[in-house]
């Protein structure tokens, strides 16, 4: 039983959730970043941000404390709970050469991090035994830009992703039917930032939220707020 007319959202993701500024390397500003255009744009939700550069679904980066996003999920789902639903945007990061993964062995990963989340209500620590798993969203990061595109700092690992991120959209599909939850590519709502082909500017972040909003009000799971 619902014990709040809000409905509560948490994203986590990496650096797209953060607001990476592919011009500047700053941060948007909050009225910009995604998920604050997601919370902007649907009725009666309240949106937790909880982005963080170089986040992975599973693993850790030696030099980059806190970026095993398995790891630390818990503390964010007890943090923002109760919670309606969670959005999982990871898996970019997975696939640096660093990593050395491919697609599908980020998809186990991803499947972990469902498994956590729906199990939230029985979590040890959990301050809300008593209520409803939240729903989960997938959402595949956009596809980046060739480094030959790049017109900044490119990623070396950019042509190799542009190959990889596409088989992964496809593959969290999937997943998201495997494992009843909702599902959104990236892909069609926001195109990369030229300047370093992986990020997003202040446009495409934005149509990022939008796209986002109008999938999740197409679910039922809440009203869309026109005319912003």
């Amino acid at each position: 039983m619902r014990r709040y007319l809000t409905k509560s959202i948490l994203v986590y993701g990496d650096s797209l959730v953060w607001g990476r500024n592919a011009s500047n390397r700053d941060r948007h500003k909050y009225e910009d970043r995604w998920p604050n255009i997601l919370g902007a744009r649907l009725k009666n939700v309240k949106v937790w941000e909880a982005g963080l550069g170089g986040r992975t679904t599973n693993l850790d980066f030696q030099g980059l404390p806190g970026r095993n996003g398995l790891k630390y999920l818990p503390v964010a789902l007890l943090q923002a709970a109760p919670l309606d639903l969670v959005i999982l945007a990871l898996g970019t990061n997975d696939l640096f050469a660093e990593a050395g993964r491919k697609p599908q062995d980020t998809v186990n990963a991803m499947r972990s991090l469902i498994k956590v989340t729906k199990d939230l209500p029985t979590a040890q620590g959990s301050s809300v035994p008593n209520t409803s798993p939240p729903k989960v969203m997938i959402v595949s990061p956009p596809n980046c830009l060739p480094l030959s595109s790049v017109t900044g700092e490119g990623f070396p690992e950019l042509d190799e992703l542009t190959q990889w991120l596409p088989k992964l959209a496809k593959l969290y599909g999937e997943l998201a039917i495997e494992q009843d939850t909702y599902f959104a590519d990236a892909t069609k709502f926001c195109e990369p930032d030229p300047v370093d082909g992986l990020h997003l500017d202040v446009k495409n972040t934005r149509q990022l939220g939008v796209g986002i909003a109008k999938t999740l009000a197409l679910t039922g799971f809440a009203g869309l707020i026109k005319n912003r």
